[in-house]
């Protein structure tokens, strides 16, 4: 049997979006370890929707203002800068719009040798869902990364369940 090596990766600019989620905090531990590794930056991105789109009035929970998203983002990202060890250089970045095109612009911006993400996220603060995470592996023009937080005890989430039985197309 004949081994293939494979080249190792070397990553020294990474690129992470956070938003507080278990997926996102995952992804940033992932940037640790990878940054440890190869003495590399991280950059934190959270990225907050306008205001004028937020939709929780509809949804019959009170208006919430651009101020109140900005300072949910400051406080994400000063959680997430807490657990990168300081002889880690980071730097943060915050982006207004809709996150998939937000971080794939900002990657586009900038020399990342990779974006980490979670696979799923939470929270006002343009949430890292599974429709950004695709976006931003079908649109970025480097490596991208995507974390999923293992589930506990096993059993998928119901909304979940019922995907895995819908019929593939």
């Amino acid at each position: 049997m004949t081994h293939i090596g494979l080249e190792e990766l070397h990553l020294h600019r990474l690129l992470v979006a956070v938003d507080g989620s278990d997926s996102s905090q995952l992804a940033l531990r992932a940037a640790i370890t990878a940054a440890r590794r190869d003495h590399a930056a991280v950059t934190l991105i959270c990225v907050v929707s306008h205001a004028r789109a937020n939709f929780s009035v509809v949804a019959g929970l009170p208006p919430v203002t651009q101020e109140e998203l900005d300072a949910e983002a400051d406080r994400i990202l000063r959680r997430a800068i807490a657990m990168v060890p300081e002889d880690i250089p980071v730097r943060t970045v915050v982006k207004r719009g809709k996150p998939g095109p937000a971080i794939v612009a900002h990657a586009r911006e900038k020399d990342y040798d990779a974006i980490l993400l979670g696979a799923r996220g939470v929270g006002r603060v343009g949430a890292i869902i599974g429709s950004v995470s695709a976006y931003v592996m079908r649109h970025a023009e480097t490596a991208v990364f995507v974390a999923h937080e293992p589930l506990g005890d096993g059993a998928a989430p119901a909304e979940e369940a019922g995907a895995a039985d819908a019929p593939q197309t």
